[in-house]
């Protein structure tokens, strides 16, 4: 891959985090992380990442509101979020979808399936 990609993962797990950026640079990606949503929309500024790997459950802000304030910001209406959660309930990712989520992947998640499915968005 001659082009860095850049992927902001966005999760409160430090170990998440850490699995998933390795997982990630392991196939080439460029990885930003951030361990709460509070900046969420400053770094998807910042950085311009072409996927965002998305948690629910964290501190201060959910994982719900970060990706309803994505959609709201026209540049990045159609930047492609992968929700990436525990929360197993249909409710729960009926919601997600509904918000503008393009996919859902309960943890835990094989990275095979996560680099799939992030692929399908590149």
């Amino acid at each position: 891959m001659s082009e860095k990609i850049d992927i902001l993962v966005i999760d409160d797990n430090d170990v998440q985090l850490e699995y998933i950026d390795h997982l990630f640079k392991s196939h080439g990606y460029s990885v930003h992380t951030l361990a709460d949503g509070t900046n969420a929309v400053t770094a998807i500024k910042k950085f311009k990442p072409r996927v965002v790997l998305l948690d629910i459950m964290m501190p201060h802000i959910d994982g719900f509101t970060v990706l309803k304030q994505i959609r709201e910001l026209k540049e990045f209406k159609s930047l492609p979020v992968v929700i990436y959660s525990s929360k197993a309930f249909p409710v729960d990712q009926k919601k997600a979808l509904r918000l503008g989520a393009d996919a859902y992947l309960v943890k835990p998640v094989k990275g095979s399936v996560i680099i799939k499915k992030i692929e399908e968005y590149l």
